[in-house]
């Protein structure tokens, strides 16, 4: 990709709000939506972003980025000092793009939910919908990830909004592998100690957990966790089957039926067990079809996958809003952040599985 400076420079000039040095168009401002960077951004990163929100996102033009049909992202230009204080920006911000999307606006906001999302609040008279509303979604998200701000040019006037990138904690492993109540136990236990399956299983049709596994995989979980780990957790499941099979046999004979496998479950391990005021981490498996764009590309995934979601679940769940965070409270958040990035690449390693944060963005590790 170019510099940055040489993309403001081939901005389109068949509007007479471009100037032909290529700066920015400030009138344009008074009517656009705009996504604010630092200078270590580059627009490579926005790209790959937005196509892993929308199989139709992608280059459309010089400068031009499309979110999502009908929504555009133009530029990026530079921002001196004068132009942030122009807007109202703080010293990091170097770049802006404008977001070119027709209006589309519904009712006015509830009263009760005032105060509660700092974009929403920017429309108090008249919030967005329909394209207007994907599009303003996906670059929050954007500038969550890239550590950016918004620019809102609401029915109250302009609104900056900067997302707080430490409030995405949680995230998902899709993969397509699926690992027994018995095994994922064994298999995380070393990462979080105190980890155990807390909801009942669900009944489901098809092979799985350990029986799924072909001899590939096998040894994977063998180098990953050891053989004796595998082992045991291997004898608890098969201990499992048989107990489910004396059940059904049971129930067969008074006219019952047991299901035997497993569709889902979940484990929990405390954030941290020196800290009994602290939540909790949730591991929630099951199987999903509606893939994240990201994921779909993958062969595996053609047929659906297997998800395990890493959940923070603090004792009092308002405490996820950032707006509320005390400073034991951060530390709890910042120590599960910590847990459950280190969960999910335990999982991935195990079932070669893909790791996505909140907002459906590739994790690497």
């Amino acid at each position: 990709m170019s510099d940055p400076q040489d993309l403001a420079v081939a901005l389109p000039t068949d509007t007479a709000t471009f100037s032909a040095g290529g700066m920015l168009p400030v009138g344009k401002l008074d009517d656009c939506h705009a996504l604010v960077l630092a200078d270590d951004v580059r627009e490579d990163e926005v790209e790959a972003l937005a196509l892993s929100q929308d199989e139709h996102a992608g280059w459309v033009g010089t400068s031009r980025l499309q979110l999502v049909p009908g929504a555009d992202l133009v530029g990026p230009w530079p921002l001196d000092a004068e132009l942030r204080g122009l807007i109202g920006l703080p010293d990091w911000a170097t770049q802006i793009m404008l977001l070119e999307c027709p209006p589309q606006r519904g009712g006015p906001m509830p009263e009760e939910l005032a105060g509660l999302d700092p974009v929403a609040d920017a429309f108090p008279r008249a919030q967005p919908e329909g394209r207007e509303l994907i599009a303003l979604t996906r670059l929050r998200a954007i500038a969550r990830r890239l550590a950016g701000a918004l620019v809102l040019k609401g029915d109250a006037g302009q609104t900056v909004v900067q997302p707080d990138p430490d409030a995405s904690v949680d995230m998902e492993v899709l993969a397509p592998v699926w690992l027994t109540p018995d095994a994922a136990e064994t298999l995380l236990a070393g990462t979080a100690p105190g980890i155990r399956c807390q909801l009942d299983a669900m009944p489901t049709t098809s092979a799985n957990g350990l029986d799924s596994i072909d001899e590939a995989e096998m040894q994977r979980l063998v180098e990953l966790i050891g053989a004796d780990a595998l082992d045991r957790a291997w004898r608890a499941a098969k201990e499992r089957s048989e107990q489910e099979d004396a059940q059904a046999a049971q129930a067969a004979a008074s006219g019952q039926t047991v299901e035997t496998y497993l569709e889902g479950y979940a484990l929990s391990a405390p954030v941290d067990p020196d800290q009994p005021t602290w939540g909790q981490i949730e591991v929630r498996v099951g199987g999903v079809e509606m893939l994240p764009v990201a994921v779909r590309g993958v062969p595996w995934a053609q047929a659906g996958a297997v998800y395990y979601a890493l959940v923070w679940q603090p004792q009092d769940l308002a405490d996820r809003d950032p707006a509320r965070l005390s400073r034991v409270r951060r530390a709890e958040r910042e120590r599960a952040a910590r847990l459950i990035e280190d969960l999910a690449e335990v999982i991935s390693k195990a079932t070669e599985g893909l790791v996505v944060d909140e907002d459906g963005f590739l994790i690497a590790f």
